[in-house]
């Protein structure tokens, strides 16, 4: 009977799937040969992994090539391709083991025809995305690739001041210019000025072609050792080197890629100690090959173990140079006072000609008029002393001074933070200001956003006082500060008198501190980005406040007690470790404030919460929690809540509320699709500001918007869909991803203030609806991939973007072309970026009447784009232009045209254009564009401001035709690129590879006699 009814259920089973199947695929052919034959057809998926394995070898083995050859990095196209492929191949090895798991049903009678149909309907759609990924395996050098690094860095700096930092300036350019000098050295204490005058080297020569092909800007530090310097260069010339690589294997990539960087300038700022070249893997500078290496260091002693040529010694200003700069800082308006300026006058000689104590005591008492606060600066500043390793006394007592001039005990608390941080270390000002607020330091009054925004008018005033500095991260929108390393001696020179902090930050540290070093006097520890591997202590240290851990391997044990005595811990982060369980002593830390466990990939289980009443904070983001801890009901105090992308599939959504502190809540990555009370359990967190969610429907999605409850949020990153990958996209931002957009949704269906917006393989819409752009008068970066029923973006008359400020367009089959109409004046007037990739029916980028409008337009790419022929032409509105030969068009901020695989592309622009700021021209696998509109006539301005152009020799011979005075002139910047083409591809006009190689090698004397030597 058991049995009777086994079989009975088995075959209903197979029947109701077999049902399904034809419901959903029309035909169940494939899945019942896997019936039939289930090893035969997982031979031909194996197969066909092999063949994706090879050619993920391929791929790696190329970049490989690049990185070593021209220090160029992967696209993210590319990235992307690879990071698919490894999940393929993890996906298949699961699969392998299911069918080998696969057992018989009824009592081993019959196999398991329901299993083996699951199984065959797996593997079909897994031989599908094989050949997906095989498919677009098809890179070109191009796309392979990113941009060649550029020349150098602009670097920030102050400007000089007097006439012994000009004196020294202009002796380092003479020993730069002499052939015979190799090494130049440059040394004097601590706050003297060397590192100004080597910045304001290094952005000169940047403007000056002919000096050096490469500037290289390197900072050490006095914990650098050989392994970290290695490093450090290798990170800014885009070298990367393996786990397993030792010193003799890092010092042979970078001698290798240093001699295929030309004449380069190497500049070692804040050298602590000599290294031998040969161990570094630095080539020996020579007369022969026209390098320079150019190091600072406070010692004397450095220089002549570096065996350099010549050394400069920079010393104090004089007297009456300190007394200009001092007047900068302060203001001029102090001095009506002759009082004040006397009292002035002693107050610079007190600072004996540092120019970092002259400038931070000088914006410590800017705009002071009180003669008796002057008095009292003198008579503090006379009385002040101390000492550090490589500094002179009197800077040190002139930084304390200005740390004691500081407003108040916050300042002066978030300042002694800022030195937890690695010697010379980026830090984030977000991140910077969350330790100050979760720590206590910003008060206790008021919201997160709040104190937030008085952490930045901190920020501010310690830029101000030159406590701090403001740096400038190329391409990333956040704001970053750095401490000085002199002013960050300070710090650990005053915390160390009171045994206060322990700062090991950056080390290379592999065991934790012994015993001795944790005193029960400390209150802030930063083990941050060291290597340690476990934690095996018992600290007994009741006054900690901030434990900062991140950074760290932590792959063995963390012991069972050692949170056991920091009851008054209020910060611990353990973010970026490896750790896998957390010691059930963390359960009792009922002071702890923020438990920061991002990215902790590794730990699946987190100890009770239910005695942490005072937690405000948990980030449990990118770790493989699957349940959330035990006593969660119990933080009343939670503000600030991260879950995104986490293993957890239990999430009572109610709870969420219950939580009536709540501020920012992140549940990305996370899908509530069978819980019918998510937007609900949303909607009712009132004091949410910052919400981060993944909504899986667009009806889930407008129930929400509709709440009206966005409008209390301070800022928002909404994502609709199941996307494949996560991305960080920046505040204020919505992302569809694979969801039917309808062009008659309500204009009221979204935000009314998106920054970012990204659509990827979304059906319903042939243009961006009513709904989007009435949303979008704000959107400063937009991004358009797979939508393949677009046939156009904007539509004239309902939108001209005027905040727009980055467009990227991809895979968009229909696309005819960006606008439809006559677009109004501001239509993308803020446009800085476009980037077109993949719209294969798209034959005119530019309409000529949108170009017009298009002043701020910094970069263009164009790739891939079968039938382009024009990038900018008449549209088909402008019925009043049938001629543009005599057209004049103006770029004026234009720097950077790429354009790759543009197959029919025969003009840029068939008129008269103007690109005099363009810097960069890069050109693949264009074979029919013969002529660049602004090299017709080339102007002045743009010989100037051009550094390279970058094809191959074959398109470089094709615009001698039509361009040979101009490439007489710009033959010094070009830089032959080979193209890679696919099997079959090369024809007479469009060589292979191994064509236009032995084309290039029996052409080599024409050439040279045409646009000069080789």
């Amino acid at each position: 009977m058991i049995l009777a009814m086994e079989i009975v259920g088995a075959v209903a089973s197979i029947f109701q799937l077999l049902c399904g199947q034809c419901c959903s695929n029309g035909s169940i052919s494939e899945q019942c040969r896997y019936l039939r034959k289930p090893q035969s057809v997982l031979l031909i998926l194996e197969e066909k992994l092999k063949l994706l394995t090879a050619r993920e070898a391929d791929v790696i083995k190329r970049l490989h090539l690049e990185k070593v050859l021209s220090g160029m990095d992967p696209t993210a196209e590319v990235n992307l391709w690879l990071e698919n492929v490894q999940k393929m191949k993890t996906i298949m090895a699961s699969l392998g083991k299911e069918i080998q798991d696969n057992k018989s049903c009824l009592c081993g009678c019959f196999p398991n025809y329901y299993l083996r149909l699951k199984l065959g309907n797996s593997i079909t759609k897994k031989m599908h995305e094989v050949h997906k990924l095989l498919d677009d395996n098809k890179f070109s050098a191009s796309s392979l690739v990113n941009m060649v690094l550029e020349r150098g860095k602009a670097l920030p700096v102050t400007t000089l001041v007097g006439e012994t930092a000009k004196r020294i300036l202009l002796r380092t350019w003479e020993f730069l210019m002499d052939e015979n000098i190799g090494i130049i050295g440059i040394y004097g204490m601590g706050g003297v000025g060397k590192t100004s005058i080597v910045k304001e080297i290094n952005n000169q020569l940047l403007s000056k072609i002919a000096l050096f092909d490469n500037v290289i800007w390197v900072t050490a530090s006095k914990d650098s050792n050989l392994q970290k310097l290695q490093k450090g260069i290798a990170n800014e010339i885009g070298l990367s080197f393996g786990d397993e690589d030792g010193e003799h294997k890092r010092a042979s990539k970078l001698y290798e890629a240093f001699l295929r960087r030309g004449r380069f300038l190497l500049m070692i700022d804040d050298l602590w100690k000599a290294f031998s070249l040969e161990e570094i893997g630095i080539p020996n500078p020579t007369n022969l090959n026209g390098c320079k290496l150019l190091i600072t260091t406070r010692s004397s002693n450095v220089c002549r173990c570096m065996e350099t040529v010549k050394e400069i010694e920079v010393r104090v200003l004089s007297m009456e140079e300190g007394w200009d700069l001092f007047k900068q800082k302060v203001g001029e308006e102090v001095f009506m006072s002759p009082r004040i300026q006397d009292l002035a006058k002693d107050v610079v000689k007190e600072c004996a000609g540092l120019p970092l104590a002259l400038i931070t005591v000088g914006r410590a008492l800017r705009k002071e008029n009180s003669i008796r606060q002057w008095q009292t600066a003198l008579s503090e500043l006379k009385n002040s002393t101390a000492n550090i390793e490589g500094v002179d006394n009197q800077v040190f007592a002139r930084l304390r001074f200005s740390y004691d001039r500081l407003k108040d005990d916050m300042t002066r608390s978030c300042f002694l933070y800022c030195a937890l941080y690695p010697e010379d270390h980026i830090i984030e000002v977000g991140e910077l200001i969350k330790y100050w607020l979760w720590e206590g330091l910003l008060g206790s009054v008021g919201s997160q956003m709040v104190k937030m925004r008085l952490g930045k008018i901190i920020v501010y005033e310690l830029k101000s006082a030159c406590m701090i500095e403001g740096v400038y991260q190329d391409g990333n929108t956040n704001e970053y500060v750095k401490m000085h390393d002199v002013v960050r001696d300070m710090v650990i020179a005053l915390t160390r008198a009171n045994s206060s902090f322990m700062i090991k930050a950056g080390l290379g540290l592999q065991l934790p501190p012994v015993e001795n070093e944790w005193p029960p006097e400390l209150e802030r520890v930063s083990l941050m980005r060291n290597d340690l591997s476990c934690l095996s202590r018992e600290p007994k240290c009741p006054k900690l406040c901030t434990l900062l851990l991140q950074y760290n391997s932590i792959n063995k044990e963390i012991h069972h007690s050692f949170f056991h005595h920091m009851q008054n811990l209020k910060v611990l982060d353990l973010s970026f470790t490896g750790v896998d369980s957390l010691p059930i002593s963390l359960s009792n830390l009922v002071s702890l404030r923020a438990l920061l466990l991002c990215s902790c990939w590794n730990l699946s289980h987190v100890p009770t919460v239910a005695k942490l009443k005072e937690l405000r904070v948990l980030d449990l983001s990118y770790t493989s929690i699957e349940h959330l801890p035990e006593g969660m009901d119990m933080l009343v105090n939670l503000q600030y809540l991260d879950l995104s992308y986490t293993g957890a599939y239990e999430i009572p959504v109610l709870r969420f509320r219950e939580y009536k502190f709540l501020e920012s809540l992140f549940i990305n990555g996370l899908l509530f699709s069978q819980e019918p009370n998510f937007v609900d359990a949303l909607v009712n967190c009132s004091s949410l500001a910052v919400l981060e969610a993944n909504f899986s429907t667009m009806q889930e999605f407008e129930k929400y918007i509709a709440s009206g409850h966005w409008n209390m949020l301070e800022n928002f990153r909404f994502v609709i869909g199941h996307p494949t990958y996560s991305t960080r996209m920046g505040t204020d931002s919505v992302r569809f991803f694979g969801v039917h957009i309808s062009e008659g949704l309500s204009p009221d269906c979204l935000p009314r203030r998106i920054l970012e917006l990204e659509i990827q393989d979304c059906t319903g819409i042939t243009h961006l609806p009513v709904c989007i752009t009435a949303a979008a008068s704000q959107l400063q970066h937009c991004r358009i991939n797979y939508c393949d029923e677009m046939e156009w973006i904007i539509t004239a008359e309902w939108s001209t973007f005027p905040n727009l400020e980055w467009l990227e367009i991809e895979g968009l089959s229909k696309l005819s072309g960006l606008c439809r109409g006559i677009t109004p004046v501001g239509t993308l007037a803020s446009l800085r970026v476009l980037n077109v990739t993949a719209c294969n029916d798209l034959k005119t980028l530019l309409p000529l009447e949108l170009v017009q409008h298009l002043r701020n337009l910094e970069e263009i790419t164009v790739q891939n784009c079968d039938k382009m022929m024009e990038i900018i032409a008449p549209g088909e509105d402008n019925q009043g232009v049938t001629e543009v030969n005599n057209v004049k068009i103006d770029f004026p901020r234009l720097q950077k045209l790429k354009l790759s695989s543009l197959p029919e592309l025969r003009h840029i622009f068939n008129g008269i254009m103007t690109c005099d700021s363009l810097s960069s021209i890069e050109v693949y696998r264009c074979k029919e564009l013969k002529v660049l509109p602004f090299f017709v006539e080339i102007r002045q301005q743009l010989l100037h401001s051009l550094k390279q152009i970058k094809g191959s020799r074959w398109w470089w011979q094709a615009l001698a035709e039509n361009h040979k005075d101009s490439l007489d002139l710009l033959f010094p910047i070009f830089k032959e690129e080979l193209e890679i083409y696919s099997l079959g591809e090369g024809n007479a006009e469009n060589p292979t590879l191994e064509e236009e190689d032995t084309h290039s090698r029996h052409s080599v004397s024409s050439i040279d006699s045409s646009y000069g030597p080789r």
